[in-house]
């Protein structure tokens, strides 16, 4: 992997991360997956190929992961790569709405990610950049959220812009979805972590896509806090109604 460039590693883990998360699936009997314990193996799998495969390609390069211990240092490191190793943990096994998140931060900027949806079967990456968006917006906005903000976040956008609001765990998935053109909008109103955002961020603003938090402000990463207060990712026409509403 030393010879790819940081587009081309990002995608490489991502894709090989979820074929050996459906290969886990696929010798796990269905009686055996239990609430839980699947997920945790799933998510330590996958935790531990990433970081042995950044060690192997990019040694001198600093990694945050959700299943890892942050190493604070991190934040004094140039190029950072932020991963969540399985994404939408709770759908795995009984969903096709989980993903790989893999993303490069250079100074803070998103520059190189890829997000692997192995239910879909499609890897989306930064280079070659995602087929340009094409607006099919109507006189509704379809707009996806998180299941736990579907009450808030679906209504209020519902309510305030007449939109078609659907549900989704994954963060990756929901990003993809605006990717892939299935829908207009991701929004979360409420707190998220940079591993969930950034390999998203990424692949989204490679396709054209506006991302920003939900007050229109900047996103940061590689902050002391992962802690990251909520996530717009849509088509650029759509962007500034969604922040009204939300902030």
């Amino acid at each position: 992997m030393t010879d790819l460039d940081d587009h081309q590693l990002a995608a490489e883990i991502a894709q090989s991360t979820g074929q050996k998360l459906v290969d886990l699936l696929h010798n796990t009997p269905s009686h055996q997956r239990g609430w839980g314990g699947l997920e945790y193996e799933g998510d330590a799998m996958a935790h531990h190929h990433i970081v042995d495969c950044l060690r192997a390609a990019r040694p001198d390069d600093a990694v945050l992961s959700e299943e890892g211990r942050d190493d604070r240092s991190r934040v004094n490191e140039s190029r950072v790569w932020i991963v969540d190793p399985l994404d939408g943990s709770s759908d795995f096994g009984y969903s096709p709405h989980w993903a790989v998140h893999i993303a490069l931060v250079v100074d803070g900027v998103p520059t190189a990610g890829a997000v692997a949806v192995p239910g879909w079967e499609t890897t989306w990456a930064t280079e070659p950049k995602p087929t340009p968006i094409m607006s099919s917006i109507g006189s509704r906005p379809r707009i996806v959220v998180s299941r736990s903000r579907s009450h808030y976040d679906g209504r209020l956008l519902q309510q305030a812009l007449n939109a078609e609001v659907m549900a989704v765990g994954s963060a990756g998935v929901k990003a993809m979805a605006v990717v892939r053109g299935d829908v207009d909008a991701y929004v979360h109103g409420g707190g998220l972590y940079e591993w969930d955002s950034c390999a998203p961020v990424a692949v989204a603003r490679a396709a054209g896509l506006v991302c920003c938090r939900t007050d229109g402000a900047d996103l940061e990463f590689n902050k002391s806090d992962p802690w990251s207060p909520g996530l717009v990712i849509a088509r650029p026409e759509l962007v500034d109604d969604i922040v009204n509403v939300m902030s």
